[in-house]
């Protein structure tokens, strides 16, 4: 009786850990299929990137040109509209781009030290009309009127500009967006980097994020959903692609949503 217990109990081991073994391996498998599925989106993204960037780079060209020398006031508003759509195209492509650079460990950030008060203002002035078109407010503070700090001035803008297009096109009609330039210090900061930082955020009273979901809206192609219709929105490119910036910088950004339930706050810290 005692061998046959035992062999018993031998047996139920063996089975339960062939049974853990299966369900890890299956768990590996769907964990791969997943990742293949990502790159086979991101690679016909990038494919069909190509293939729209020179066409969308020779409408852009003479219609620049249309907009310097047509004086015709109401024809200005429709060469106007079709210049900042299709200057959306371009900036989603250039996004796809970017991101592949970042997966394939080719994305080289040069850094430089400068005063990062009037770069932010120049990149928030680039919206101020969309901004008026929707009668949303749009303020820029900073607590310092000069801040030097170390980025890349070309993919530090980038940031900001998803940050902001985020805010206004989730924000209503007279709503208001606000930028606020300030630096801090976390001494006990996992990442030694952060212990000194500059902190970039920004602020909307907009539809906010279901607090189920806000953990995963940096995720590649993850879409929010829109609390008002319960609908999909956005690519789920540029918040990814802001995330895998802000990392290159050696920062972290966060999202919350407000305390007073209107809106959510992403924050951005990089080291000074």
């Amino acid at each position: 009786v005692l061998y046959v217990l035992v062999c018993l109990v031998v047996i139920v081991i063996a089975i339960l850990q062939m049974r853990r073994q299966y369900r890890i391996k299956q768990q590996m498998i769907e964990h791969l299929h997943a990742e293949e599925i990502n790159e086979a989106k991101l690679q016909f993204f990038i494919n069909i990137s190509h293939e729209i960037r020179t066409p969308m780079s020779l409408i852009i060209s003479p219609l620049q040109k249309l907009i310097a020398t047509d004086k015709d006031e109401n024809r200005q508003q429709s060469y106007g509209t079709i210049y900042r759509n299709a200057e959306r195209i371009l900036t989603l492509i250039n996004q796809l781009m970017d991101i592949r650079k970042i997966d394939k460990g080719q994305m080289v950030l040069k850094f430089k030290e400068m005063d990062i008060v009037p770069f932010i203002k120049d990149v928030v002035s680039v919206f101020e009309y969309q901004a008026k078109s929707k009668e949303i407010t749009l303020s820029f503070t900073s607590q310092d009127n000069e801040l030097k700090a170390w980025i890349d001035r070309k993919n530090f803008d980038k940031i900001i500009f998803n940050l902001l297009s985020n805010a206004i096109k989730y924000t209503p009609q007279g709503g208001h967006v606000q930028l606020m330039l300030s630096t801090g210090k976390n001494p006990h900061a996992s990442n030694t980097a952060l212990q000194h930082y500059l902190e970039l955020q920004v602020k909307d009273n907009g539809i906010g994020v279901n607090e189920e979901e806000i953990h995963r809206i940096f995720d590649r192609f993850y879409q929010i959903r829109n609390n008002q219709n319960n609908s999909s929105v956005g690519t789920g490119i540029g918040l990814h692609l802001t995330r895998s910036l802000v990392e290159l910088h050696q920062g972290e950004i966060i999202a919350r949503n407000n305390e007073d339930g209107k809106g959510c706050s992403f924050y951005v810290r990089i080291p000074l």
